[in-house]
């Protein structure tokens, strides 16, 4: 079920790609004592582009023909892909195959529709597990994925791009009130937003480097400024990781995270190195850290933890993972 729930999420993404493709319109013009056909879109600076394909001809006419058919079709494959998850989200129901959280899963949904999940922001902290987890085909624990709040992470040197329609993207914050409208900035807190149930969305990126380096610190005018966090550039500039997990509602939900083995040391790191990080978090850090580990070593043969696929990370985090609880962290060779 969680295969076939993959497939249909893949099918769908590209049905929706290709209905993109036929963002803006295609219509007869009078002009010049006859009619031309014209295609209208928006472009990457913000402005309308309005070409001329040349006047009515029969040519002319297939194409017009070729655009309106073609966007029906992908319009009625949208659509026939969308009733076919809502069915196998009520199977996966059925089986008890929902993890993520619903508010995070709808978060998620809606950055990956405005094209910045993956891109401009990935899934940091506890809520990244729940991808990793998909992909090993394993459950963890619920004492150690139980919070409150999610960590979206900023990386400021992917520039933004405009959505499908040419619109500047909506920032962060724009998008927590489109999925719950009760979100608002934290009294006193640039980077955070809280609902009315106290759930917290945390906006941070990696600390400047050097740090006098002028970064990006939202998506737009107007949006959550990210916290610089120390140590996050370790993550930041990890492999990425991709996944689809299951909501609480049963429907897919696109993740992009760090790296697993990358959380994993991350995470070791913070619970034993970092003075930094608070005494009651770092038994539940180290234990995250050995779970992501296990999942790593046991269910994903494609990552092997070596050195030399950590290089974000300096030497002395490598070595603090190397006699990781008696057990060899590292492959030998």
């Amino acid at each position: 079920m969680l295969v076939d729930t993959r497939q249909l999420w893949g099918a769908f993404r590209e049905a929706r790609r290709r209905l993109d493709g036929y963002a803006g319109s295609m219509v007869w013009q009078e002009a010049k004592g006859g009619q031309y056909l014209v295609r209208r879109r928006k472009e990457d600076d913000g402005g309308r582009s309005v070409r001329s394909l040349g006047p009515r001809s029969p040519e002319a006419e297939r194409l017009h023909a070729e655009f309106h058919s073609g966007r029906e079709a992908a319009r009625e494959a949208q659509r026939g892909l969308a009733e076919r998850i809502g069915r196998q989200a009520r199977l996966n129901v059925a089986a008890d195959l929902g993890r993520v959280p619903g508010l995070v899963a709808r978060l998620l949904r809606r950055l990956d529709r405005e094209g910045l999940l993956g891109r401009n922001l990935l899934v940091a902290g506890t809520n990244a597990i729940y991808a990793h987890e998909a992909a090993a085909g394993v459950r963890v624990g619920t004492e150690l994925l139980a919070t409150l709040d999610v960590d979206i992470l900023l990386d400021a040197r992917a520039r933004l791009r405009l959505t499908a329609e040419g619109d500047a993207p909506r920032g962060v914050l724009q998008i927590l009130r489109l999925v719950d409208r009760s979100f608002a900035p934290m009294g006193g807190c640039e980077f955070c937003a809280v609902n009315r149930d106290g759930f917290q969305v945390d906006l941070i990126k990696p600390e400047p480097h050097p740090s006098w380096k002028e970064e990006a610190d939202g998506v737009g005018e107007g949006d959550l400024k990210a916290a610089p966090i120390r140590n996050m550039r370790w993550i930041a500039n990890a492999p990425r990781f991709e996944a689809v997990a299951i909501g609480e509602d049963g429907a897919p939900v696109p993740m992009v995270c760090p790296d697993p083995r990358a959380f994993a040391l991350c995470k070791l790191w913070m619970g034993t190195q970092d003075a930094t990080r608070d005494p009651v978090k770092r038994p539940r850090d180290v234990a995250q850290a050995e779970a992501v580990a296990a999942m790593v070593r046991g269910h994903m043969p494609g990552l092997p933890f070596r050195p030399e696929h950590l290089t974000s990370f300096p030497r002395e985090a490598i070595d603090l993972a190397g006699g990781w609880a008696g057990d060899p962290f590292f492959e030998e060779g």
